[in-house]
């Protein structure tokens, strides 16, 4: 039987005094990847807005100047939302790793997006789950939606929103 005091029972790299040392490189638990896909939902409430705000600027700009010199400024508008929403989907991680004090998200080429801690600000609900990133002194906010990932890591990623607010 091992004392509570006594370590020299226990190999040198399996103790520490915490009993774990997240922030060693060679006692870092290497977390499963979460593939995520494209949120045809969020896809769609983005596509919509844009189409929203290109007809609302269409509809105030057409008493003023007309029928046929308000369409190029609505054009615009809604060609510089497809624009933005097209770098947005590609900034978009693409698979996110969760361990016990890491979060870390990945692109599509397999580049480093963000890795950091999970804030207390993370919100969770059914269909929507937004991720405050704390990473070297700057925050970023993930947001994942229910039909991107499976029910199991959906409800993996909520718990650990639940568990970080309680920081």
């Amino acid at each position: 039987m091992i004392a509570p005091g006594d370590t020299a029972a226990v190999p040198a790299q399996l103790y520490s005094p915490a009993g774990r040392d997240s922030l060693s490189p060679t006692r870092r638990v290497h977390a499963p990847r979460i593939a995520l896909r494209a949120s045809w939902t969020l896809q769609a409430l983005l596509l919509a807005s844009i189409s929203i705000a290109s007809l609302a600027l269409y509809s105030t700009l057409a008493p003023w100047f007309g029928v046929w010199r308000a369409l190029p400024p609505a054009f615009a508008a809604g060609a510089a939302g497809g624009l933005a929403f097209a770098a947005w989907r590609r900034a978009q991680p693409a698979f996110i790793e969760i361990g016990i004090d890491r979060f870390a998200a990945f692109s599509r080429s397999g580049t480093r997006l963000v890795d950091g801690r999970l804030s207390g600000a993370a919100q969770w609900g059914g269909a929507w789950l937004s991720l405050v990133v704390e990473a070297s002194g700057r925050s970023r906010n993930i947001l994942i939606a229910a039909d991107s990932v499976d029910a199991e890591s959906f409800r993996l990623l909520a718990v650990a929103a639940r568990s970080a607010s309680g920081r």
